[in-house]
């Protein structure tokens, strides 16, 4: 009876964990979902907008810019930049690698147009509205820090449950 008890609590204590855990962990989005990283269907420049409405990106979170064949992902400094799709900004961080992740550093809009032909003016860009990570919860934890927290409540329930059969042992 005393091994059921404690096996529930343990289940409790770990439910209570993954609840102050969830939502935690920064996330990684990929820019269009499934579509990906290209010039939109039927020259939509409402697209990646309508897309990109649908989330809500804060810092720590990153945009995953994946595309094949010819794209780039530029982030331009300014919305007159975007909205101009003002490919010789002087101000332009240049991502030519498919599979690009950009992590949200500041809070903010985030401006990313693509320099190829006139994919831009075609809607080929997204704008993202990057808020505050939730200042109530603990620091966002990486997939490693959650990892090794597991590891080692798994280690400490399997010393508790060794010296409870020990005890139990003895008796």
């Amino acid at each position: 009876m005393a091994d059921h008890r404690f096996s529930l609590s343990l289940i409790g204590l770990l439910m209570v964990a993954m609840a102050f855990l969830k939502g935690a962990i920064a996330a990684d989005y990929e820019v269009g979902d499934d579509y990906g990283w290209d010039v939109p269907p039927s020259n939509s420049s409402e697209y990646y907008p309508s897309w990109a409405n649908r989330y809500e990106f804060k810092v720590g979170d990153s945009a995953v810019f994946n595309w094949t064949g010819n794209h780039t992902a530029a982030q331009v400094r300014n919305q007159a930049d975007y909205d101009n799709c003002n490919t010789n900004a002087t101000e332009i961080t240049l991502y030519a690698v498919a599979g690009a992740r950009v992590p949200f550093t500041t809070e903010g809009f985030h401006y990313f147009i693509c320099t190829v032909g006139t994919h831009c003016e075609q809607g080929q860009k997204v704008a993202f509205n990057v808020i505050a990570a939730d200042e109530s919860s603990a620091p966002r934890a990486t997939l490693f820090s959650l990892s090794m927290f597991l590891s080692a409540l798994a280690i400490i329930i399997q010393a508790m449950s060794i010296a409870e059969t020990i005890v139990y042992a003895e008796r």
